[in-house]
């Protein structure tokens, strides 16, 4: 009986409060209908679904100021106050949740291999089993597109910009002397291992406002973090030993490396093109400290000391006889980071660097004693806010360079020069939807030596265009120092400027990587000097300038053939500049117009084998003859070569390795050298630049030791 009477009194109670109506239509921004959309009011159990063209309708008995709800996956939650003294017809336009997960990241001009979610191209592995690069960082680069083969160099020549125009970092922080020193027209490599570093980001231009005094292109390194466990490393090789020690706690790691290079025993048994009276030899040790001081924030510290030397005479076009090199190079390196995370969304990082290199040159009758010392510093904030990242921060490089050369019985010369530069830079990526991302940066520089400052604007965007597929565009200017030659010679000019559009096309879809991208580059206030008085400091200026335009094509695939990996790269550059002792605008040395490469790697399991393969191609490069009246208007035969390696798994924890460079021995001509002045017969003699050696042998033993004895580098390939 008193549960009827309550059941009544309920009904009653019901019936005396009036139902409110709330009805409307959920749409996106183009207007269309979302069907499934929750509708509900706030706080309650009161709502409805939407239908297949977005509308919704229910009834509730709440009353007075409440908050309505329209919540859709991949949407943003909409919340709306209203007041339910009457009937609401309300229509909501649901604004996209950006997922950046799922979002387009900026690539227009760079190649990334630290993010798997991102476009992987080269992994530690991928430098150091590209046959031909002989595990250099810039070597296996110089097998993308938008990269010149210089075999003479052995640098990075990216896009029409001379080796200078490309800088590198390690954790964000200037690397001073990235290569080691070797004589005229011999290669130089990189100073460092590719297993250092976990990723390389390699952009051929319109990189971040972060970076700075590069014209062309940036390489920044990202070193490893804590290692996973202990482990010892041997290894055994044709040209030197090398060992190393990794050293695993709970929060940190520790790692320690020797080296020894002589290349005396291979030259030795391999005929080459110079008389080397001390072939080059190098000692070097590493030092890397990986420790986490709480859960939040990461120190690492990597320090590196090398040194190298080489006797070598090389014929002389300008006196009888031979042009006697006998050089000795002490290089040191140290690199200190600090990240903090701070709450969920942001960032604090700290970096330090500081180097040094001592150049002892003896060079016929001159003797050059050349010091450079360099830091720099650099700090910055970064958060993300909703749809918005942003980065905050500054730096100071200072570089202080004395050249003393002494001449028997000329005198002796001590140039030098000293400069601070200070910069700032802010950076933001707005995620204006899932499919379109915009990124706007300034960069403000000031240069003492000078006393003058530079800004840099740079402005990029990325839509994404399909599942897998994307459209990037940026643009930026870009100022650098003049390299330090110019700078011991004369003071009285300013920094060099380039601007950089780009637009590109990228696709990654199942282990299958396309991409394409045009540039162009504008080239101003390039340095110039009077080439019959190059060391007159007065006529040294910045009215040079030029351009270099062009197409980049890459293909990567390691699906369609079963353990294979392969790509495929081309580029075409167009370039002309009017700079350094130039009379006029015209292409550059170190610029071949068409440039081709393709890489290659199988694995064999039965064989327990990895084979690989890789050929490069270009069109000749420029060179000037004096005999003749067209400057640079000559041009080499076309550049060839064809390389094989293998690695062989002969236990679990050792490897054999050899590679073969230029196999088929194709004589490659990168230029001439010519004499200062003519003959009796009024011809300037010239002898051909090529190569220290048609072919380049490899052979080594690599063993890890760690407790399980089974790990090895074999299992990342």
């Amino acid at each position: 009986m008193t549960k009827s009477i309550l059941t009544l009194l309920l009904i009653g109670a019901s019936l005396l409060t009036e139902a409110t109506t709330i009805k409307g239509r959920i749409t996106d921004s183009t207007g269309e209908g979302l069907p499934g959309v929750n509708v509900f009011i706030k706080d309650t159990y009161d709502g409805a679904t939407t239908d297949m063209n977005g509308n919704y309708s229910f009834d509730t008995y709440e009353s007075g100021e409440q908050i309505l709800v329209a919540s859709f996956i991949g949407y943003k939650k909409h919340e709306e106050a209203i007041n339910l003294a009457k009937p609401i017809t309300l229509n909501i336009e649901l604004k996209e949740e950006v997922n950046r997960l799922s979002g387009v990241t900026i690539t227009a001009g760079s190649f990334e291999a630290s993010d798997e979610k991102k476009a992987v191209v080269l992994k530690p592995l991928d430098i150091a089993m590209t046959a031909g690069a002989l595990a250099d960082i810039p070597g296996a680069l110089s097998k993308l597109p938008g990269t010149s083969t210089n075999g003479e160099s052995g640098r990075l020549f990216v896009r029409g910009g001379t080796a200078a125009e490309t800088q590198a970092f390690i954790d964000g922080i200037l690397v001073h002397s990235f290569y080691t020193p070797t004589p005229n027209n011999v290669p130089s490599r990189s100073r460092f291992s590719p297993f250092l570093f976990k990723g390389t980001f390699f952009s051929t231009g319109g990189y971040s406002a972060e970076y700075g005094q590069a014209l062309s292109s940036v390489l920044s390194l990202n070193s490893n973090d804590i290692a996973d466990e202990t482990r010892t490393d041997l290894s055994f090789m044709t040209v030197g030993v090398d060992a190393s020690h990794t050293q695993k706690w709970e929060n940190g790691s520790a790692f320690g490396q020797v080296n020894y290079t002589n290349l005396d025993p291979y030259m030795n048994l391999v005929d080459q093109a110079y008389d080397w009276e001390d072939g080059y030899t190098s000692q070097s040790g590493t030092f890397m400290l990986r420790q986490k001081l709480s859960k939040n924030d990461m120190l690492k510290v990597y320090a590196n000391y090398d040194h190298s030397a080489f006797v070598i005479n090389q014929e002389s076009l300008n006196q009888a006889g031979y042009d006697h090199t006998d050089m000795g190079n002490n290089n040191f390196y140290l690199n200190t980071s600090y990240k903090r995370a701070i709450g969920e969304n942001s960032t604090a990082y700290l970096g330090t660097s500081y180097g040094r290199t001592y150049t002892d040159v003896i060079f016929n009758e001159a003797h050059i004693k050349d010091t450079q010392n360099s830091v720099h510093t650099k700090g910055y904030f970064t958060s993300d806010i909703n749809s918005l990242s942003v980065k905050v921060g500054g730096e100071i490089m200072s570089t202080k360079h004395e050249e003393k050369t002494v001449i028997e019985n000329g005198g002796t010369f001590v140039p030098d020069y000293t400069n601070h530069l200070s910069a700032g830079f802010a950076e933001a990526d707005y995620y204006l939807t899932n499919s379109l991302t915009v990124r706007a940066g300034l960069r403000y520089s000031h240069y003492s030596i000078f006393n003058k400052s530079a800004l840099s604007p740079r402005l990029s965007m990325a839509l994404k265009t399909g599942e897998n597929a994307q459209l990037s565009w940026a643009y930026g200017k870009f100022h650098q120092m003049p390299t330090r030659d110019l700078l011991l010679r004369s003071q009285q000019m300013s920094f060099e400027r380039a601007d950089h559009y780009m637009l590109s096309y990228q696709t990654i879809n199942n282990g299958r990587t396309f991409r394409s991208e045009i540039y162009y580059k504008n080239y101003d206030d390039l340095v110039k000097f009077d080439g019959n008085d190059p060391f007159n400091p007065t006529l040294f200026n910045n009215n040079g300038g030029g351009y270099a335009r062009g197409i980049d094509l890459f293909w990567r695939d390691s699906k369609t053939f079963k353990n294979v990996d392969y790509w495929v790269s081309y580029s075409y550059t167009d370039t002309e500049r009017d700079f350094r002792d130039f009379p006029y605008q015209a292409q550059p040395t170190f610029a071949a117009g068409h440039n081709f490469a393709v890489v290659y790697k199988h694995w064999l399991p039965d064989l327990r084998t990895q084979v690989g393969a890789s050929f490069t191609y270009n069109n000749g490069r420029p060179y000037n003859d004096p005999n003749i009246d067209d400057f640079n208007g000559s041009k080499t035969k076309h550049f060839s070569d064809l390389s094989f390696n293998f690695a062989y798994l002969f236990k679990p924890n050792f490897i054999i390795y050899a590679s073969a460079t230029n196999l088929l021995g194709r004589d490659n001509v990168f230029g001439y050298d010519y004499a200062d002045n003519p003959n009796a017969n009024g011809i300037y003699e010239s002898r051909a630049i090529g190569q220290p050696a048609k072919r380049f042998y490899f052979l080594g033993v690599f063993i890890t030791l760690t407790k399980d004895k089974n790990k090895n580098n074999l299992e990342n390939l």
